[in-house]
């Protein structure tokens, strides 16, 4: 009999499957590194650099390079944030947000159609499995875009 180690570990690389193929199209673009960027104001909304470097764990002479290279992209923004000049507020522009929102697209379509595959009970007993473990990993509850298996 499997653990529920295995087959959370089974799981997971059905998972990282599905992110995998959803990241396809964008990966053509962006680097791993800025499309995380890019899913982070997503779902965060603008932000500064230093809490952008915190969310994402980088060093801000890190994440500076990478917000140039989606500046020069047009993936995101950069301005002087309104109540100190001296920060840089980043917020995505119209190309990043339709970057983001395809690949979650594609990975929600990907998902679901793997779970069509189930009855509605099979379906619930997933749907009740997946929020446990997302408690016990005490996963934010912002919504799936920060989800990304990264």
């Amino acid at each position: 009999m499997k653990s529920s180690a295995d087959a959370t570990m089974a799981a997971s690389r059905a998972l990282l499957g599905h992110v995998a193929r959803s990241l396809q199209g964008a990966l053509e673009h962006v680097t791993l590194p800025q499309y995380r960027a890019l899913v982070v104001l997503a779902a965060a909304g603008p932000q500064r650099m230093g809490a952008l470097a915190d969310t994402l764990g980088v060093h801000p002479s890190t994440l500076t390079r990478t917000v140039e290279r989606l500046v020069a992209g047009d993936f995101v923004t950069r301005e002087a944030a309104p109540d100190n000049r001296r920060e840089v507020v980043i917020a995505l522009a119209p190309a990043g947000e339709a970057l983001v929102a395809d690949a979650m697209a594609r990975r929600r379509d990907s998902v679901a159609a793997t779970l069509e595959r189930l009855s509605p009970d099979e379906r619930e007993a997933v749907r009740r499995g997946m929020e446990l473990y997302a408690a016990a990993a005490e996963e934010p509850g912002a919504p799936d875009l920060l989800t990304l298996g990264m």
